[in-house]
This record gives C-alpha cells, structure tokens and sequence, in this order.
C-alpha cells in the first residue's frame, strides 16, 4: 500500500480555515458600504437653534387656535384638496410634509386657492407612511400642523 500525499493546496482543511476569515472579511466591506450609503438624514447641526425655533412654533400653533383657524383635508389618488376654516384671505398658503425618517421625500410648496378657495396639491410621488403635514400662510403669521398615516380619505387639522 502506497502512502501518497496530496498537496496543500488540494485538502479541504486548508481551504475552509482560509475561507472563514475571507467571508468575514466580505461582509465587512459590504456592511461598510452599505452605512456609508444610507446616511442617516435626521442628525442636526445646531441644537440651541432648533430647540429655540419649538417655542416660535408653539407661538405660531397657538395663534391659529386663536384664530380658530383649521383645514379640512381629503386625499384621492391624484391630489390632496386642501379646505381652510376661519381664514378671511385665501392668498397663498405654504403646504409642506415632511417625512418621518427620509429627508429626500420632503415636500414643500406654495399653493394659491381656486375659485371655491380650496387649494389643490397635485401627487408627485406616492404618498404612504407616516407624515407630518404643516400648513402657513404666506406672511407665516399662524401655523397648523399634525402628525398623519397615509393614506387616509379625509382627516382634520
């Protein structure tokens, strides 16, 4: 009986002790990859400035509940129709969502009232999850503001 030995390079034992530290190795270089695509968007620079901008819209917020000011908003596939409450001039508005973890689907724009004072906001984009709607006046004298889930046929600020 002849003891022939193979080489290293045809064993199994040396191959698989090679390949752990190699698919260890791989899966770190894509997680760092994928954490160095996908930044988290919701970080802020300058805490005292946003710390002191809350009491400015809680001023706003309170304003427009002096005012009894509110809107009536219903959703279609198309559009969301915008209808305010207590409002003397329907000039344009500031109708803005902003997502709650993805800055690059925030929206903000400015919409002028048809001819029955509703104002439309056309979808660009599909409109699901959570939201928060903010809704000023040109002059950002007052503010309404609420937290949404869409979709949702009509809900109330």
């Amino acid at each position: 009986m002849t003891d022939v030995k193979k080489s290293w390079f045809k064993q199994f034992w040396p191959w698989f002790l090679i390949g752990l530290p190699m698919v260890a190795v791989v899966g770190s270089i894509n997680l760092l990859m994928t954490a160095l695509d996908n930044k988290p968007d919701m970080v802020v620079d300058d805490y005292y400035t946003e710390g002191k901008a809350i009491n400015n819209d809680f001023a706003l917020l309170n304003k427009a509940k002096e005012l009894n000011i509110s809107a009536l908003i219903k959703q279609t596939d198309e559009e969301l129709l915008i209808s305010l409450q207590g409002v003397e001039d329907k000039s344009s508005i500031s109708f803005s969502l902003y997502h709650s973890t993805l800055a690059k689907r925030d929206i903000s724009v400015m919409l002028t009232a048809d001819a029955s004072g509703n104002y439309h906001f056309e979808n660009t984009q599909n409109l699901t999850g959570k939201w928060k709607l903010r809704i000023e006046p040109f002059d950002k004298s007052w503010r309404l503001q609420k937290t949404i889930t869409l979709p949702r046929e009509t809900f109330k600020l």
